[in-house]
């Protein structure tokens, strides 16, 4: 071996060492000495934020039957990426093809191993890549269709275009779903996944629509509380939502060496309602068939618990479903929100002020006199002649004439007193969006006076009435209405109960009894005889109001 060859062979043996040696050295710089800077993992843009869902409380009335609650879904999603990927494909295509052997379902272990390796032989050696992925993608939408019970070609139909991320199916149960994911299992069927959610379901979806209300995207996309108590509760039916930190590597892949951050989402509470179902569904069905009766536009019925304000049953219409959403505009609830001259119903007002100052009494007589009255240069009208009534007989005959002269014993400023007291004008607290607080119209007016004594001139809620009529019924004493009963735990337990609340002491006690005493003759012989109820005491009154006709002009 010459002089020359063994100079050449040092020499690239020692490039080799110091080649090698600097390798090494790089290395342990980058693993040991800088390893802080060479971990991708801590750096932002290696980091991905998984939000984690908290669970929304449910809704339940007084008797826990549950009115709002959460069902898991699935949306099938099907990857393109994937399905275009000829490689991956090939086990499906031969377990089809192998599964159409006769006998295949009697196949023990071995034997269908040995047959889908045949087949797949057979597919790479005799199909091109296209004919792979089609045959892949008929052979998954004819196991789809079967499951969602929907025709293949029209799955087929979803996966025209570039898109590669295709929408399949939305709200799809979870038992279907785990169906579906076993089916492509056991078929080998690559390319599909499903994304999974809590959908929030409405077990009565047409009872309390109004009350209850629905959930949507706001206008940055969040998934909030639309109306209702869904809306009003909606910070604490949500709960807070937790959260996942992955660590990827620098290819984006996560990277399952390093610890993930997990932060728990914390559980909403649920919230106990004072609505009693029963009753709601009754009141439900009478205002339906009163509705259609009436040809109305408009319409609410109010069941109130008078000693407590509690609020029983509530509906409006027109309504909607909350299930559906087809009809969502029509979700103001009139028993709220609408605001309306209400009429004879007013007239307890003037008439129990009137008594609480001890101005009149029950046998207290006026003269209505033959179908009108001169009073402070204008005419106060009734529809009949009524000539002298007592003061029942005034409720009775529900007088125009009667009530402003009892209202005029008590004075325009205690009648205005009295009727603000009785809670109109001002919202009740109501916690449902867009309660209206009524309009009570130029108080130093005595034509406005004698109209707002029967009802006119004075925009009210329903709401408003059915809690001033409550203090007729409680001993005189007006209660805020109450809806949210308590927040409940998942075991029942009680977290937060909502106080029964007395706003102000109105009438006396006296007064309320005797104005209880003059409405029951109102339904025994007035215009509310359709309102008794044989075996049972009944006392209210009736009211009917003129609404000015733009078109008409009348």
């Amino acid at each position: 071996m010459d002089a020359t060859f063994k100079y050449r062979a040092f020499l690239v043996c020692l490039t080799l060492v110091f080649g090698l040696s600097a390798l090494s050295v790089k290395l342990i710089s980058l693993q040991v000495w800088n390893r802080k800077l060479s971990d991708t993992s801590d750096v932002p843009q290696f980091r991905s934020h998984e939000v984690i869902p908290a669970r929304r409380g449910f809704i339940v009335d007084r008797n826990s039957t549950v009115i709002a609650q959460n069902r898991q879904e699935a949306t099938l999603v099907a990857d393109l990426n994937h399905l275009r990927s000829e490689s991956i494909l090939h086990r499906a295509v031969a377990h089809f093809y192998a599964s159409q052997k006769e006998g295949w379902r009697d196949f023990d272990e071995a034997k269908r191993k040995a047959s889908l390796s045949e087949a797949r032989t057979l597919v790479k050696r005799n199909l091109s890549e296209e004919e792979v992925i089609e045959k892949h993608l008929t052979y998954a939408c004819e196991i789809i269709g079967q499951e969602l019970r929907t025709a293949p070609n029209q799955i087929r139909e979803k996966f025209k275009g570039e898109a590669t991320r295709i929408v399949v199916q939305k709200r799809i149960s979870e038992s279907v779903a785990r169906r579906i994911e076993k089916a492509l299992q056991e078929r080998r069927i690559q390319g599909f996944y499903f994304e999974r959610s809590l959908r929030r379901d409405y077990p009565m979806p047409t009872l309390a629509s109004h009350l209850i209300g629905i959930r949507g995207y706001d206008r940055n996309r969040k998934l909030v509380g639309l109306s209702g108590l869904e809306k009003s509760m909606d910070e604490i039916l949500s709960g807070r939502d937790g959260e996942r930190v992955l660590k990827r590597d620098e290819y984006g892949l996560v990277n399952l060496t390093k610890s993930e951050k997990v932060v728990p989402p914390k559980k909403g509470k649920h919230v106990r309602v004072t609505l009693d179902m029963g009753i709601q569904a009754i009141v439900e069905e009478e205002l339906g068939m009163a509705f259609g009766a009436l040809n109305a536009k408009y319409g609410s019925v109010i069941v109130v618990d008078p000693h407590t304000g509690d609020i029983l049953g509530m509906a409006s219409r027109p309504d909607f479903d909350l299930n559906i959403r087809k009809k969502y505009q029509d979700a103001v609830s009139y028993a709220v929100s609408a605001q309306y001259e209400s009429g004879s119903v007013m007239k307890i007002i003037p008439m129990a002020a009137a008594l609480d100052l001890r101005r009149v009494n029950r046998e207290t007589v006026v003269d209505c006199g033959w179908g009108g009255i001169n009073r402070y240069g204008f005419r106060i009208h009734d529809h009949h002649p009524y000539g002298e009534l007592t003061f029942d007989g005034v409720l009775v005959k529900s007088s125009n004439t009667g009530v402003f002269q009892f209202a005029d014993m008590a004075g325009r400023e205690s009648y205005y007193r009295y009727l603000r007291n009785f809670g109109f004008g001002s919202p009740t607290g109501f916690p449902i969006p867009g309660e209206a607080k009524g309009v009570i119209q130029n108080e130093t007016n005595m034509r406005n006076f004698a109209s707002a004594t029967y009802g006119y001139g004075v925009s009210v809620t329903p709401l408003q009435l059915a809690m001033a009529y409550s203090v007729l019924a409680n001993g005189g004493k007006l209660m805020k209405p109450r809806l949210v009963d308590s927040l409940i735990a998942d075991n029942g337990a009680v977290l937060e109960q909502t106080p029964i609340h007395q706003v102000r002491q109105v009438i006396s006690s006296r007064v309320a009894k005797n104005m209880c005493l003059a409405l029951e003759q109102v339904v025994l012989k007035g215009t509310g005889r359709r309102a008794a109820v044989p075996g049972y005491r009944a006392g209210g009154k009736t009211g009917t109001a003129e609404k000015w006709d733009s078109k008409t002009k009348r």
